[in-house]
């Protein structure tokens, strides 16, 4: 975890993303383009109810709980991350 933290910090272009990203809010709905919410429940950073938020912000937006998954779900339970993304495209 440490590693992968490490890495994606000294990412080239992180720094740019993360400050591009401060003023981004999802708030228009997006015609055609599926939007999925998708929670771990088991995320001990970010809290339960910022998930709903997300939803009830974003029009159209689904939200999808990911059971035992923490906060970087792709790494608990990969192929039910796929699932959900592949599902979501549909």
């Amino acid at each position: 975890m440490v590693a992968e933290t490490l890495a994606l910090a000294g990412a080239t272009g992180f720094g740019a993303t993360l400050r591009a990203g401060v003023t981004v809010r999802f708030t228009d709905d997006l015609p055609g383009l599926p939007v999925t919410v998708a929670w771990g429940t088991q995320d001990r950073l970010l809290v339960r109810r910022q998930g709903v938020r997300a939803k009830t912000i974003i029009p159209h937006a689904r939200l999808v709980r990911l059971p035992g998954c923490g906060h970087v779900p792709m790494n608990d339970d990969p192929a039910l991350v796929a699932r959900v993304i592949l599902d979501g495209s549909r």
